[in-house]
């Protein structure tokens, strides 16, 4: 094959980084969620206001953390990388400005990925303002020799490194490396985000990944609100917290399926009454009574029928529907062998009738999805309808004789 020609139009938008530029501001939005999860009633989190993320506290303390995304094996914490020098002097800038009050903030650079970097580990081990400096006179020996002589330095940082690096500039610098800390993570950003959010988060399992989706969607809908309203992207986590409680208990009720149609009439009930039907003769063959009988229509009705709009609104699928007969059917079968065992001097006709009433008392779940009460036993009705179960321990010869 031969050679591809690229334009200089597809090169200029290669060398545009979009994806970079995208991930890293999906990973503010997503890291913000990370922080409100850690916050406490009157927290606030931040995006691009004090830094990438920031997180201001009730008691006034502030967390500025400076965000580098990493999709290649690049390495934005090696001693002369541009990145970690900007982040520097950008935190220096803004004490010095007053945006950052240095006795009240702590400075935390985070990376998607686990990275090293000489300079950066003895910034995060100097826990003290006596390790600070020692620290800072470490790292400049990197960019300056024992008589003060600036080495080689590359253009991408070397106002970084000066400014930093400039002895007027050393108590602030050193206090700053005083409250550094850095965050690195073995796994991806996404990962790591869920796993604080199962930790945090108490919500039942099985509702984990929907009201997980939905927050990420909330915050990134929140903020992109804000910027168009010419706001700050704060998010206090009061707010936040709210939400979260919201949408858990939306998404319990949904977990439940609610009646939708109307009761059966007087005049539906008499008539499914008078019809030959299989599932009323086979509450004939127990001995059931009048009343019995009566329910039991109500209940087939209105399960059918809900059943029905059910499939039709896509709230349960026909797939779901038969693995919820088969399950009703193999709890049957269970329950017929365990009363033919426990209740062999039962007439024919009781055993018939506890059969029954074991089976329809028993509430079954629809996969994930509470049923109403009339449900299951309209359902179990259905299925002796068609003589898939039936009560009578002979059932089926008694059918035969009727016809």
């Amino acid at each position: 094959m031969g050679k591809t020609k690229i334009t200089s139009e597809q090169n200029r938008l290669s060398n545009t980084h979009v994806p970079d530029k995208v991930y890293a501001y999906s990973l503010q939005v997503r890291h913000a969620l990370y922080e409100l999860l850690n916050c406490k009633d009157n927290d606030t989190v931040s995006i691009e206001v004090l830094d990438d993320v920031s997180i201001k506290k009730d008691d006034g303390k502030v967390e500025a953390i400076q965000l580098k995304s990493v999709l290649s094996n690049s390495n934005p914490i090696s001693n002369r990388a541009p990145d970690l020098w900007k982040t520097l002097y950008n935190w220096l800038l803004s004490v010095k400005h007053g945006e950052l009050g240095i006795e009240n903030t702590k400075f935390k650079l985070f990376l998607n990925v686990e990275r090293t970097g000489y300079i950066v580990d003895l910034f995060a081990c100097a826990d003290n303002f006596e390790k600070a400096e020692e620290a800072w006179e470490k790292a400049r020996l990197e960019f300056f020799d024992e008589y003060n002589n600036e080495l080689s330095l590359g253009s991408q940082y070397a106002l970084y490194i000066r400014s930093f690096f400039n002895t007027e500039n050393r108590t602030l610098a050193c206090k700053i490396i005083q409250k550094f800390s850095l965050q690195t993570t073995e796994n991806n950003h996404t990962v790591l985000l869920y796993d604080k959010f199962c930790e945090i988060a108490v919500i039942p399992e099985d509702l984990m990944e929907n009201v997980f989706i939905f927050m990420l969607g909330w915050v990134d809908k929140k903020t992109a609100e804000l910027i168009e309203a010419g706001r700050p992207m704060s998010i206090r986590y009061k707010e936040f917290r709210a939400q979260l409680v919201a949408i858990t208990r939306e998404f319990n009720q949904k977990l439940s399926l609610k009646e939708l149609a109307p009761l059966p009439t007087e005049d539906q009930i008499k008539d499914e009454y008078d019809a030959p039907r299989k599932y009323i003769k086979q509450l004939e063959f127990v001995e059931s009574d009048y009343t019995d009988k009566l329910k039991a229509i109500s209940d087939y009705l209105r399960a059918s029928t809900n059943r029905s709009i059910w499939a039709k609104r896509g709230d349960i699928s026909e797939k779901s529907l038969s693995a919820y007969e088969e399950e009703l059917i193999t709890k049957w079968e269970n329950k017929k062998r365990i009363i033919n065992l426990t209740h062999r001097d039962f007439s024919p006709e009781d055993q018939g009738k506890l059969l029954y009433l074991q089976c329809k008392d028993e509430n079954v779940n629809v996969d994930f999805l509470s049923v109403p009460g009339f449900f299951t036993p309209g359902c179990y009705h259905a299925l002796s309808d068609e003589l898939a179960i039936g009560w009578h321990p002979d059932y089926i010869k008694l059918f035969k004789r009727e016809c």
